[in-house]
């Protein structure tokens, strides 16, 4: 049975039409990702102890059979052993070996597809059930999927560029901006100029708009915040390169105790993609090594890489709040996105995995937020200074472990979303958050100050 058309209904009302509409198209992508790498390198941890790549493709099935299957409409699981071995919690990351085979776990990502398209059919979303009001549930299945699909990026991205096989269609400003870089004298651009000011006021956080969000963007609730300054765009690999060649990784000052003690237990001297050949920066794409592009933004960097760069400038590094409001407020209401509140497009930022990379920090002039900051949505994921942690009145929906489970103070937010991230999760609410010694997502940073 194709995945593509198992079970889909003839006839939907037009809010039923675009869920499954949103769902074949999310669910092709994930497939077409599976076609990167042949299957003997996707049973394997691409590193550092992460899982199979393979296991994501059938936890995103147990993922949608869970919520939409069992809790949503009642049915008892299709195979118990896929519900154990495809559930982080139960089955830890050193037992997830000896999985099935792409063809197996696409033959029951088929079978639950099916039996949710059927349910989607007859499904009422005007009713109490918190899961089915609204058509909550069928969007965090989207929504979880299509945050799957960047984290599979991060993981494909550690398989060696011979190992894998770029799509037919590549974006040709997938190469654009990538002069090398040999020394960062005579190159740099001056970290310290391209600041904005934030004038003091009120920022509106949390997810304002109706439709789907993560329980951590809520409650929305006004804070009050005083004038500060934020770089107009991330910083870029030319101002990285400086902190590299300044020798930021052998300066004790800059580093806080624990990021120091991780420097040193795992070696770090420059991001983790980066290479020195002979007396030129090169950087490590998903499919090739070229010389690193000065003008992109500097991304595999560690939230301590982060600190101790904003250290090295005598900056820091902006709160979420700060971060938010620099992108999403315009003086009379907060924006969905950093331009407004039209849907993300190719002339306004890098996303959606159109271009397999990243694109210059100034690429996208008609993506600035009111402000006047680049490059906010999309491109690089950005670190700010703020421990993931609940806002006032938070109250956990619909599972504890997406977001209460991480408020331990060692998972820091990002803000913006990277060339990897879908439409729907780039909103200016969204709080990704990892650990603070993560390398491996697309993610950099721009620094902040106070006036």
């Amino acid at each position: 049975m194709n995945d593509k058309t198992a079970g889909r209904p003839r006839a939907l009302p037009a809010d039923k039409a675009l869920i499954a509409d949103e769902m074949e198209q999310t669910r092709q992508r994930t497939l077409g990702l599976f076609d990167l790498a042949r299957e003997e390198h996707l049973h394997r941890s691409p590193g550092f102890g992460y899982r199979p790549i393979i296991w994501h493709l059938a936890h995103i099935g147990a993922f949608e059979e869970h919520w939409i299957l069992q809790r949503a409409k009642g049915d008892a699981p299709l195979d118990q052993s896929y519900m154990r071995l495809f559930d982080p919690i139960k089955t830890p990351r050193e037992e997830s070996r000896d999985l099935p085979s792409r063809r197996e776990m696409e033959e029951y990502l088929g079978r639950v597809r099916e039996r949710t398209l059927s349910f989607l059919e007859r499904a009422s979303f005007v009713v109490d059930e918190p899961l089915l009001r609204d058509a909550y549930v069928f969007h965090l299945v989207l929504e979880h999927e299509r945050q799957h699909q960047e984290t599979l990026l991060y993981l494909f991205h550690l398989l060696p560029p011979e190992e894998k096989k770029a799509p037919q269609l590549i974006n040709e400003t997938h190469n654009a901006g990538t002069g090398g870089a040999r020394s960062a004298a005579s190159t740099l651009c001056d970290a310290r100029s391209g600041w904005v000011r934030v004038p003091a006021g009120e920022c509106v956080v949390g997810a304002v708009w109706p439709g789907f969000a993560y329980d951590n963007e809520l409650p929305v609730h006004v804070v009050q915040l005083p004038t500060f300054e934020i770089m107009r765009a991330p910083v870029t690999n030319a101002d990285y390169l400086r902190f590299v060649e300044e020798d930021g990784y052998r300066r004790r000052e800059l580093w806080s105790d624990q990021g120091w003690e991780w420097r040193e237990r795992e070696g770090w001297t420059a991001p983790l993609y980066w290479q020195r050949d002979g007396g030129e920066w090169t950087l490590r794409t998903m499919f090739d090594r070229r010389p690193l592009p000065l003008d992109h933004p500097v991304w595999g960097i560690s939230w301590y890489e982060a600190e101790a760069y904003a250290h090295f400038i005598g900056k820091r590094l902006p709160t979420e709040i700060e971060w938010e409001r620099a992108a999403s407020w315009d003086g009379a209401r907060k924006r969905r996105y950093a331009w407004g509140d039209e849907q993300p497009s190719a002339e306004r930022c890098n996303f959606g995995m159109e271009r397999w990379g990243t694109t210059p920090v100034d690429a996208f002039a008609q993506g600035h937020s009111a402000c006047g900051c680049l490059d906010m949505t999309g491109n690089v994921w950005e670190w700010t200074a703020s421990a993931f942690g609940p806002y006032e009145g938070f109250q956990p929906f619909p599972y504890r472990e997406y977001s209460a489970e991480w408020f331990d103070g060692d998972h820091c937010v990002l803000k913006g979303g990277s060339w990897a991230t879908s439409a729907s999760v780039l909103r200016t609410s969204f709080r990704n958050f990892f650990r603070r010694h993560f390398r491996v997502a697309f993610a950099g940073l721009r620094c902040a100050a106070d006036v």
